[in-house]
This record gives C-alpha cells, structure tokens and sequence, in this order.
C-alpha cells in the first residue's frame, strides 16, 4: 500500500472515531430530550430544565456535552444562555433517527388508543394532507408554546393558526368550525397533541393529530 493510501487510512479512522463521538453525544434520554426541544427553537438552561423534569445543573451538564461535540451553539442574551442546535442538518437528523426508530420497530409509535378511548389519528395518507391542508379543507393548529416558535416563516403564516394549549379553553372561538381541525405540536415524539385533540373533541371540533413535526409538514407543503 502506498504512503498517500494509509494517510487516507488515518484520515477515514480518525472520522469514524469523530462521528461515535458525535452520536456518543446523543445516546442519552435526557439529551435525546433536549435535542427534542431544541429542534423547535432556542431555550435557555432554565427553561429547558424546567420541560425535561431535570435540575438547571444536570441540564447544563448534558447541554455541554452536547455543545463539545459541536452539536449546539450559544450565545448570551439578557444574562442568559441561550442554546440552540449548530446546523440546521441537525434537525433533519432528529426526524431521520425517529424514522429508523419506527421503521424498525413499529411499536416505539406513540398510539394514542393506548391512552385514550378512541383513535385520534386523521384517517388520510400523507399526500392527501398535504392536498387538503392546500385546498383549505382543514385548519392546521399548532399548540406550542410561544417559547417554541421560532422564525415563523412565510408557508406557516399562510397554513397555519397558532394557539398556545394553556390558552385553547379562553381562545377557542378563534378555531373554525367548519371544517376539521388538525393539531400539531412537536412531532412524533410529543404527547401534548394527543391530549389537545382530545380535549377538543370534547369542547365539539372534529380534530385529529397527525404524526409529523412541522418541520417535515412544511417540507411537504413547499413541494411542488
């Protein structure tokens, strides 16, 4: 073998040991957690505390394990921290990981009829959501926090209506009731959407929740 071919022998260990570090820095539920969050928007060590059930100082731990190994970025605004993923490739990484995840093994889906008395899942394929949601046959309601919005662009000003789920009882009025409603929230991995359709239901909209984060849903609707 030649010098230049083991120089690129070297080269090639020394990435494979760069990325087990990288995933090294995910293989935890709490940062699995965090990851969770961040893919939405950018959260100080305290709020992100307060959603993951964990200390400020457990938080940060993890939060700088994960900013080592270039994963996250800070910056500092009124005092605060303030994380935030470092590449917007990070975020299509989470949804892909939570594809293998299902693909693999189907029953790491979170079925709402293991909680709830009834299916809340919209009966439709992807394609005819997207076609639906287009046509303006059903109104698509994201639940987040407002803490969890960020940079609402151009198609989620024109697609969807926000209302926080604390404010879903005082602002309901604000939902149409003419035609189904589809709640979104954090994607496959949150449970809040589970609970919002049910509660909606119960105060007489026909809603439903779909299995996709508004990251891949955007995607779909910007798809020509």
């Amino acid at each position: 073998m030649s010098k230049t071919f083991e120089k690129a022998k070297e080269r090639q260990q020394f990435l494979f040991e760069e990325l087990a570090a990288q995933l090294e820095a995910l293989a935890s539920p709490v940062r699995l957690k965090i990851l969770h969050f961040l893919t939405q928007a950018p959260h100080s060590v305290e709020q992100l505390a307060s959603k993951i059930d964990q200390s400020v100082a457990n938080t940060s731990m993890h939060l700088k394990k994960m900013q080592r190994e270039g994963l996250l970025k800070t910056e500092t605004l009124a005092q605060k921290r303030i994380y935030s993923i470092a590449h917007p490739s990070l975020l299509g990484f989470w949804e892909e990981i939570q594809n293998l995840s299902n693909a693999h093994h189907p029953e790491n889906i979170i079925n709402s009829k293991e909680f709830y008395d009834e299916e809340l899942e919209f009966p439709k394929n992807d394609e005819e959501i997207v076609k639906l949601i287009k046509a303006r046959k059903l109104t698509l309601l994201d639940v987040r926090p407002e803490d969890e919005l960020h940079e609402a662009d151009s198609i989620y000003k024109k697609y969807v209506l926000h209302i926080p789920s604390s404010e879903l009882k005082k602002q309901k009025n604000l939902i149409p009731t003419s035609r189904p409603i589809i709640v979104i929230c954090r994607g496959r991995m949150c449970v809040m959407s589970h609970e919002v359709t049910s509660q909606l239901r119960k105060l007489g909209f026909e809603a439903y929740r779909i299995n996709k984060s508004w990251f891949q849903l955007s995607q779909d609707l910007q798809e020509v």
